[in-house]
């Protein structure tokens, strides 16, 4: 059965509304909007004819998909734990804090996590790593941090967009049936002018965030507070610098994780003074010592594998809405009416750019954001002889960065687990993400207007 666009708009009213009313009124945690919205589309869809073994098929066609999300997400739980507790973020905090300019500091984040992005091809990774460093900084420099939130996640989604050994854009170029390569050259195009005003955006906001003195009050109380208590040494250093060179060999992440879990046990048994049962109970509690040390017990209590259970509550939530929503056709249904009438070049991707990110809304992951409009939209760009990179461009420069933006979606939630601030929060200074839809749009404008606006007669 297929539904027409008033079926199939129904949902996303209802899913917008409800969302809409659990943050901004009922105050309540987005998973009950997710989960009321499930029983919304569940009596939609019996009511338009589905059994309830097929409603069953349907909520659950997605759950293959995040099996790896889920151990992901439980595995870098218990790596900061452990990372904490042997000295290895207190270690990249001391180190930051005598070496780092607060003025500079927001910049310095969006430059340093977009080179590390580049070079590994991975968000997750780049903040897991020196995103997580970077954040505890922001945390004892006393900076807001959704603003550095922002700056991080914006840097660590340059490299998840174009590098090429980036995953999610290996696949973005398979799904537009492009070349990696001419993707990337085609993706420069627009990714200059949101990176100069990013980072000049985080450069001006830190030169008006104080005085340095203001910010870098109590540094040297700090600094000596963790050499106090933690192994403070560059032998600390090793875990990230692992984790970072074994995804540059593209091993896969949850490998990639498990070894670097395993090396950071050692490590903290062989060097620091902890005991293996301490580092265990690490690993599943979080660090939850208590030194009367102000700093420590706030800013460091974090980490273990029960810190990512409320995360994943709503993985599978989310998973399951996207299932629905998914089987029942409900994008196809909305966007078909909208496709149809394409009368532009300068239309044809301003409903790209529409069509991903409304699949990343809908579907809960990147992978869906450039699948889905990539599949429905390539007899378009073949009838007006497109070249398939430009479709490949508006994906990434739209759904695929745009995830980590949607509270519900699975880049989102990753986000959240590693550096602890809320999508809602962070999602306002993430200027860099911001800007690649409006940048495609400058760039296809531009073009189209010299070259000509026109379709092909079918």
């Amino acid at each position: 059965m297929e539904l027409s666009f008033k079926q199939a708009i129904i949902p996303v009213i209802t899913m917008a509304f409800l969302i809409i009313m659990s943050v901004s009124f009922w105050n309540v945690p987005i998973q009950i909007a997710l989960f009321f919205e499930i029983i919304i589309i569940t009596c939609l869809s019996l009511f338009w004819g589905y059994n309830w073994s097929r409603i069953e098929e349907m909520m659950f066609s997605s759950f293959k998909n995040i099996g790896n999300v889920i151990i992901i997400l439980f595995l870098i739980g218990m790596m900061i734990g452990l990372w904490i507790a042997i000295g290895t973020v207190p270690t990249m905090i001391s180190y930051g804090l005598k070496t780092i300019n607060p003025e500079y500091f927001l910049v310095l984040s969006f430059i340093s996590t977009s080179l590390v992005s580049m070079a590994i091809g991975t968000a997750v990774g780049t903040a897991s790593t020196i995103g997580l460093a970077l954040i505890s900084i922001a945390e004892t420099l006393g900076m807001s941090l959704p603003l550095a939130a922002g700056a991080i996640i914006s840097g660590a989604y340059v490299g998840d967009r174009m590098s090429p050994v980036s995953s999610i854009a290996n696949i973005t170029a398979h799904s537009a049936e492009a070349d990696i390569l001419d993707m990337v050259k085609s993706m420069m195009k627009t990714t200059i002018i949101p990176y100069i005003i990013a980072g000049l955006t985080y450069l001006i906001i830190g030169l008006n965030l104080g005085e340095v003195s203001e910010l870098t009050g109590g540094f040297n109380e700090l600094i000596t507070a963790l050499d106090s208590y933690f192994m403070i040494s560059i032998w600390m250093l090793l875990p990230p610098v692992l984790i970072i060179t074994l995804a540059f060999l593209k091993a896969p992440t949850i490998l990639n994780l498990v070894i670097n879990i395993i090396f950071s046990l050692i490590l903290g048994i062989t060097i620091t003074e902890r005991s293996w049962s301490g580092l265990l109970n690490i690993m599943f509690k979080g660090f939850e010592e208590t030194s009367g040390i102000i700093f420590i017990d706030n800013i460091l209590a974090r980490g273990g594998l029960t810190s990512m259970l409320e995360l994943i509550s709503l993985i599978i939530f989310a998973v399951i809405l996207g299932g629905l929503l998914e089987q029942l056709g409900v994008l196809n249904s909305i966007l078909k009416p909208i496709v149809h009438h394409i009368t532009g070049k300068i239309k044809l991707g301003l409903i790209t750019i529409f069509s991903s990110i409304l699949s990343a809304i809908l579907g809960c992951n990147q992978f869906l954001a450039v699948f889905l409009p990539a599949r429905m939209l390539i007899p378009h760009y073949d009838r007006i002889k497109v070249k398939r990179k430009e479709l490949a461009r508006a994906l990434g420069d739209s759904g695929l960065v745009f995830s980590p933006l949607i509270p519900w979606n699975v880049n989102a939630l990753m986000m959240t687990a590693v550096l602890g601030v809320d999508t809602f929060s962070y999602a306002p200074f993430a200027f860099f993400i911001l800007l690649m839809p409006f940048s495609n749009i400058l760039v296809t404008i531009i073009k189209y207007k010299k070259t000509g606006n026109n379709l092909r007669p079918d």
